[in-house]
This record gives structure tokens, C-alpha cells and sequence, in this order.
């Protein structure tokens, strides 16, 4: 067996196991010399390449034009939307009118009334001329 020598074992009577080891372990780490500070989204933005800059720029250029198409058509639309009810309102009159028109005619042509009409001018009614049409 091996026989531990008194010459090899170095002891200093005030350093315990755990001091030597910590400062072994302080010795060995380093630390960096440069820290970095977070960039603001300024420099972010220069590290970007030309093309996707371009990209990017024509991402927000074609959502603002969106954004208008669909407000001018939403426009539009209410505009054809307005005529329509403007027109259909102009053909319920007219419907409404001919009605009233269509009525006084009926009214104009009954017989009682035209024989009314006749017996004041002095006219009589042959009953050889007359004729039912269906």
C-alpha cells in the first residue's frame, strides 16, 4: 500500500476545504468584458436588408390601400342603395296613381251614370241598337 508522506499534504492552519474550493471557483469564472444593452427597435430596423424594407413597405401600403377600397365601395354601395329606394318610391306613386286613374275610369263608365248623362242631353236609348259585349 501507499504510504501518504508528510511532505506532500500542505496544510495552513486558518484555511478550511470549502475556502480553497471557493476561490478556485472564483478564480476559473470570468466575465465578460462586453455587456450588451438591449437596441431600440431603430437599429432593428437598419439591420434589415433592402428588399425586405420593400416588403415590409409594401405590406403597410397595400393594407391602407385596402382599407380605402373598402370604404369607397362601402360608399358606393350606399349610394346605389339610396337611388334604389329613391326609384322604388317613384314607381309606388306611379302604381298608386294609375290605380286612382284606373278607379275614376271605372267610376267615368258606369252605365247608370252614362244613361244619366244621355236623358240630360235629351238622347233616348233604342233597345233594337243595343248589344251586350262581354
Amino acid at each position: 500500500m501507499a504510504e501518504l508522506k508528510m511532505k506532500d499534504v500542505q496544510i495552513h492552519p486558518y484555511e478550511t476545504d470549502f475556502q480553497s474550493n471557493q476561490q478556485v471557483v472564483f478564480e476559473q469564472t470570468q466575465r465578460p468584458e462586453i455587456i450588451k444593452v438591449p437596441t431600440s427597435p431603430i437599429t432593428k430596423i437598419a439591420k434589415l436588408s433592402r428588399l425586405e424594407k420593400w416588403l415590409i413597405f409594401f405590406v403597410i401600403f397595400g393594407a391602407i390601400a385596402l382599407g380605402l377600397l373598402a370604404i369607397s365601395l362601402r360608399t358606393q354601395i350606399s349610394s346605389v342603395e339610396n337611388s334604389i329606394t329613391t326609384i322604388q318610391n317613384e314607381i309606388d306613386d306611379a302604381n298608386t296613381t294609375k290605380a286612382d286613374l284606373q278607379q275614376e275610369k271605372n267610376e267615368l263608365s258606369k252605365t247608370d251614370r252614362i244613361q244619366k248623362i244621355a236623358e240630360k242631353e235629351g238622347l233616348s236609348i233604342k233597345e233594337d241598337n243595343l248589344r251586350n259585349v262581354k
